[in-house]
């Protein structure tokens, strides 16, 4: 089964992004919670000084428009963060002022954020679209509520109420309209819950009649909890309705500029699809790799300070004593990874990386500490797939035998998704040294001074006479290294054998960047 969309890592950050921006000054805390329960479909929480959305909610369109329509809650919630004050009523009277307060913080976020307005226009079309119709044979004042519930997204849309209101309903309708434009176009809550108060007394409402249909279309508006504290006012709403007339609201969707149409998929950033690499029971399927990352970041962080040149000031410097002054040669860059200034008015050397892995059914076996060879694998792979990023180094992470590329120097969040996907195949040979005649043998026509190869394996290849060879004939050309991680006894010298006695690292993974640094250095006579 796939990953679902808001698992990958640069979809959930935009979300959090976007819901703080939403929020301007002083934002309450942004969460993106999947599980129904902690959060069902979104809240904001005025005493935890928080907001949240579930991204699920919505499970039935593409991802797509699930994305969008997380968004359109974002600004929802955000606008009661910003424009809402909350206060205890009676509960028929809280629904009726939670019907209209969502309206007219919508339409504030409307006019403050002029490019959201799609947004909150989309999410109008999915709950219209939910909408039941008015039940024209009911007299029930419920039926009230749930008409001016559905106008306000009939107006927006510019659709009709979907039923009809039955003439002794009409009569209520006409009584309660201007209080209800009135409340939507209100600066403040306040004048909203005193609304909302003469609406239930006008309807004669005063236990729950509300249809059914109409609760679960506000369920996926999410709830207002606690209370505002002290110093966390609501901001002053935005005139909207400047010459106060209840009967022509304004809508926050006339006059639409070019911000309003609905942007790319994913705002220009597609998340990765779950289709797997390979072929068959051999393939490998993205999974989250949040985790994963996390748990090497650190690693990646000692491996770079290992490849790079600490930086020394070139201007003279004091010394203990007094008196004299010494003078550091500029010879090492931080951020260029193990390259130094070869001669005055030269570049420092260029470097790029393949990363060779051992995809055979022996990586299922236990390790160190009974953790799967696999998993140690991923780990520093996606340890070296870091280092590449952030220091700027082309690079390709390959598997044998399938002879497969899952990420590079552009592969983005999928390339991240299928390291941490990484399983043995169901087969029980290694062909590494094919694997070295199809990938190490081309890069010596790269235009990069350095060119490195690194080989996690975990013992004897079937082809070790053909990677001997091709280790040897690329030796001073093409740096062709073997990564033997959580070594067991008599494994060792089958690896020492094909990559050579100076070319094997043998150790646990948070040794990796200490012994990689070791024998790098080594090789450049460092």
């Amino acid at each position: 089964m796939g990953m679902p969309w808001y698992e990958w890592g640069n979809i959930k950050n935009r979300l959090l992004y976007f819901g703080k921006a939403m929020q301007g000054i002083s934002p309450y805390r942004v969460l993106v919670e999947p599980d129904e329960i902690k959060c069902p479909t979104g809240y904001c929480d005025f005493s935890k000084k928080e907001i949240a959305i579930n991204p699920s909610l919505f499970s039935d369109l593409q991802p797509k428009d699930q994305y969008q329509l997380s968004k359109a809650l974002l600004v929802h919630e955000a606008g009661h963060r910003r424009f809402t004050k909350p206060k205890r009523m009676k509960l028929v009277t809280h629904q009726i002022s939670n019907i209209l307060e969502d309206e007219r913080i919508e339409r504030q976020m409307c006019f403050e954020f002029a490019g959201v307005r799609w947004l909150v226009k989309k999410l109008s079309e999915k709950l219209y679209e939910e909408a039941h119709p008015i039940d024209e044979k009911s007299d029930s004042p419920g039926e009230v509520v749930a008409y001016f519930l559905q106008l306000r997204w009939a107006r927006a849309l510019g659709k009709p109420v979907k039923g009809n209101l039955s003439t002794e309903n009409q009569k209520l309708w006409e009584k309660v309209k201007p209080l209800v434009y009135e409340a939507w176009g209100a600066e403040t809550s306040e004048t909203v819950h005193e609304n909302a108060k003469k609406i239930a007394r006008i309807l004669g409402i005063k236990e729950i009649v509300i249809p059914v249909w109409v609760n679960d279309v506000l369920r996926k508006l999410g709830s207002l909890e606690g209370k505002r504290a002290d110093g966390d006012p609501a901001e002053d709403a935005a005139d909207i309705n400047p010459h106060n007339t209840p009967m022509q609201p304004t809508s926050p969707y006339e006059d639409k500029t070019d911000e309003d149409f609905e942007p790319e998929p994913f705002d220009g950033e597609v998340a990765p699809t779950s289709e797997k690499v390979g072929k068959g029971d051999e393939a490998i399927e993205p999974k989250p790799y949040l985790q994963l990352e996390e748990k090497v970041k650190h690693l990646a962080g000692e491996l770079i300070n290992e490849l790079s040149f600490d930086e020394t000031p070139s201007a003279p410097e004091p010394v203990e004593r007094g008196g004299r002054l010494s003078v550091r040669e500029y010879v090492r860059d931080k951020n260029r990874p193990f390259l130094e200034e070869e001669a005055p008015g030269k570049a420092p050397p260029l470097l790029t990386v393949k990363v060779i892995i051992d995809h055979s059914l022996s990586l299922n076996l236990g390790s160190h500490r009974n953790r799967s060879r696999i998993t140690s694998i991923a780990e520093a792979v996606m340890t070296l797939h870091l280092v590449c990023l952030e220091l700027g180094i082309t690079h390709e992470v390959w598997v044998t035998p399938q002879q497969v590329k899952i990420a590079d120097f552009n592969s983005g969040e999928r390339g991240k998704a299928l390291i941490a996907g990484l399983v043995p195949a169901l087969c029980g040979y290694e062909d590494m040294g094919l694997a070295l005649k199809n990938h190490a043998l081309p890069m010596t026509e790269c235009p990069e001074d350095i060119k490195l190869v690194l080989c996690l394996t975990d013992g004897i290849c079937n082809d070790a006479e053909l990677g001997k060879e091709i280790c040897s004939a690329l030796r001073g050309k093409v740096e062709v290294i073997g990564l033997l991680l959580n070594p067991e006894d008599g494994i060792l010298k089958h690896v020492t054998y094909m990559f050579g006695q100076d070319r094997v690292i043998a150790c646990r993974p948070k040794e990796l960047p200490c012994k990689l640094g070791n024998i790098l250095r080594a090789i450049r006579g460092l």
